[in-house]
């Protein structure tokens, strides 16, 4: 009998071992599973750091060109010598790389906010009132607002700012036209940058739609023109709005050399972004990066 619960208390001290065996055989998988995924995130932010360099010396190094970025310098490392910043997104260093030309965002910079108004509220009410906004004087457009009128629309009430700049696309929703709701879902849209016109060969479908307000056959016309002939597409554009003196001062063709920058890399099950803006202008003959900010 003594020999049978010896023999017991050893199976269960083996049956124990065995569980704390397959317990610590367990955690230490899992162990070995986290530090993998911590090591593939951390490649795969470094991938995704390693692209944005890429298009920072693309960018710095090259030119630009109505709807592209070329650089003939990278052919030997099998990188293609022209980059669209249309908002297209391409393959970079195993990386996918977005660029949006500045001159196609909705620039808070932009003095009148005609293109602004359109997409979020009511456009003569914004523009005259965004000029107040930013103005120093107290002298109310017609469709504008001034202190008087942000003092009473809620308990909370506020000044316009009176400066030139707007500092944050949050300041946006406190301007009298402005609906709210419409700001949220475009907020990625806006960028600072000092491109003075709108690029329309790099806007979307849907802003060119809103910025020529043209008939829809001939809309079908010029986007199918954009993609298949960009300088009938110019000519076309130019033709139009001959006679509209002010259309020339609000649109061109010339990338703004601002670029919003949308980077996606994955390494397993990781994944890493990185959105940032650059700005590249040239200074003593030599382009230069002046502003640089991931987001």
């Amino acid at each position: 009998m003594q020999k049978g619960y010896a023999l017991s208390i050893v199976l269960w001290i083996v049956a124990a071992m065995g569980a704390i065996a397959l317990f610590l055989s367990s955690l230490a998988k899992e162990h070995i599973h986290i530090a993998q995924e911590i090591d593939n995130k951390i490649k795969a932010t470094l991938k995704a750091q390693e692209s944005l360099d890429l298009v920072l010396f693309y960018g710095s190094t090259g030119k630009f060109y109505i709807n592209q970025m070329l650089n003939p310098h990278l052919e030997d490392l099998n990188i293609s010598n022209a980059l669209y910043i249309d908002g297209r997104t391409v393959v970079l260093n195993e990386s996918n790389v977005t660029l949006t030309d500045g001159g196609a965002l909705y620039n808070l910079l932009f003095p009148y906010g005609e293109s602004i108004g359109k997409e979020l509220g009511e456009e003569s009410v914004f523009s005259e009132s965004l000029y107040d906004w930013m103005d120093e004087d107290t002298f109310l457009q017609l469709n504008g607002a001034e202190d008087d009128y942000y003092q009473q629309i809620s308990d909370n009430g506020y000044e316009s700012r009176d400066k030139r700049a707007i500092q944050d696309v949050a300041e946006l929703g406190l301007i009298k036209g402005v609906d709210r709701q419409k700001l949220a879902p475009i907020k990625k849209n806006f960028l600072y940058t000092w491109a003075i016109r709108i690029n329309l060969a790099t806007a979307t479908d849907e802003k060119l739609y809103t910025l020529l307000d043209l008939p829809k056959e001939t809309m079908e016309e010029l986007l199918t023109l954009r993609q298949t002939d960009m300088m009938q597409f110019i000519n076309k554009v130019n033709l139009i709005n001959s006679n509209n003196e002010t259309f020339f001062e609000l649109y061109g063709f010339v990338p703004s050399k601002s670029l919003r920058v949308e980077i996606s890399s994955k390494v397993g099950n990781a994944y890493a972004k990185i959105n940032a803006t650059i700005e590249l202008h040239y200074k003593n003959k030599e382009r230069w990066i002046y502003k640089f900010t991931v987001e």
